[in-house]
């Protein structure tokens, strides 16, 4: 039959059908070459240049299956350590993902026939944890990367210090709070709170009688708790105000101008000092507050960041990606954006360590960012101005705060 015209439907039809993945027992290995049906797989076999292959597999036979093999085991493993990193998962679930990928080894041209053999093989050897279940083989993966072992002990130890410090920090104040309570029974005051019903003893409606100048009679005062922290003197002070407000003034004396002049100069004196220590207090705790504000950690979903690391697929390196979820400080899921318009080659999750990420800058001011670290961590801004030269920019809160020589990697493009 002879070839489709090209642009007539049915070229069209072919080419929509050679590009899906297409059954796998119609694959040839050797010659790299997807067969659509079995007629077609049959013509093949008996073609020239598959005989030709055919020819090479039989002089070294047992190569070519240890290589295809390998690539095979690699790329599986690479799938499962990437996608689902040491969870347990169904093998079945990492075979149908790893053969999405048209361009895969098939496991017809390894040693191993089934997959359950192939997963067999794994746990014997100790790069997986097997488990045979109701729903099949499931797996785990076991990670024996040195670098990825010690970036996974120095987090177990920060979090173990910070817990140690939110203990002693606990312990501390619980101290603090039993020497109050000893002061304050050593000073023979107590503290007792009590809530009583209100008791009325006439029919009459209330009456509450507010005064601004505080002229009004007292009748009776509430005892005072001396406190170890108190001045003595309070209450021979309140003794003598209360008496004065019972017996007739005397008569006021003639005041000194000079005097009341001095004294006035030495009150703003005493101001203007307490006002400059308390400015200095101030700008001494900003500071203090704007250092233990900044994190060492900066993930945050919903942010565009950029793959930097080599060790992974080349194909991912400086890939755009979206940060799906944030499974601890650290570390996060990504997901891979396509490299055009055009491409459609976007869509893998990923999970990737913060140091493996970089934050990616809007290209155009006025665009939408989240700021990831310091004090307004977590809240959106606009691009108001970029420094390309110190990597610093102006940015402007929703209240209409800004944020100036704010750096590049405190703040990302929102997704």
């Amino acid at each position: 039959m002879p070839k489709a015209e090209k642009g007539t439907p049915k070229d069209i039809g072919n080419r929509i059908k050679a590009k899906g993945l297409q059954k796998l027992k119609f694959y040839c290995q050797m010659c790299e070459k997807q067969c659509r049906d079995a007629n077609g797989f049959k013509c093949h076999l008996t073609s020239e240049s598959h005989l030709r292959q055919m020819k090479i597999f039989s002089d070294n036979a047992g190569g070519i299956l240890d290589k295809y093999s390998k690539e095979f085991e690699s790329s599986f493993m690479q799938t499962l350590r990437m996608r689902h990193g040491t969870k347990k998962v169904n093998a079945n679930n990492v075979y149908q993902e790893l053969i999405s990928d048209k361009q895969h080894i098939h496991m017809n041209a390894t040693h191993w026939t089934t997959l359950t053999d192939f997963v067999q093989y794994l746990g014997k050897t100790g790069k997986c944890v097997v488990e045979e279940t109701e729903r099949g083989w499931d797996i785990s993966y076991i990670e024996r990367d040195v670098s990825i072992l010690a970036r996974k002990e120095a987090l177990a130890r920060r979090e173990q210090a910070e817990k140690a410090a939110e203990e002693a920090q606990a312990k501390r104040m619980e101290i603090q709070r039993i020497e109050a309570a000893k002061a304050l029974d050593r000073a023979g005051g107590t503290v007792h709170m009590e809530a009583t019903a209100l008791e009325k003893t006439t029919d009459k409606p209330l009456k509450v009688a507010l005064s601004s100048n505080g002229t009004g009679n007292k009748t009776s005062k509430p005892k005072k708790i001396s406190v170890a922290f108190g001045d003595d003197n309070d209450d021979d002070d309140d003794d003598e105000e209360e008496q004065d407000l019972v017996r007739a003034p005397p008569p006021l004396p003639v005041p000194d101008m000079n005097k009341h002049k001095n004294s006035n100069n030495n009150n703003n004196r005493n101001k203007r000092t307490l006002s400059n220590r308390n400015d200095e207090t101030s700008k001494s705790s900003k500071r203090v507050k704007a250092k233990e504000d900044r994190k060492d950690y900066w993930l945050h979903r919903d942010i565009i960041v950029r793959v930097i690391c080599k060790k992974f697929d080349r194909k991912y390196f400086k890939r755009k990606a979206i940060v799906d979820k944030v499974i601890d400080k650290y570390t996060a899921e990504v997901e891979i954006l396509d490299s055009s318009k055009d491409a459609k080659d976007g869509g893998d999750v990923l999970r990737m360590d913060q140091e493996d990420l970089e934050t990616v800058i809007p290209k155009e001011l006025g665009k939408k960012v989240r700021i990831l670290n310091g004090r307004f961590r977590g809240e959106k801004a606009t691009v108001v101005d970029l420094n390309k030269t110190d990597y610093m920019g102006v940015l402007k809160l929703r209240d209409g705060t800004i944020l100036e020589k704010v750096p590049y990697e405190d703040f990302s493009k929102l997704a």
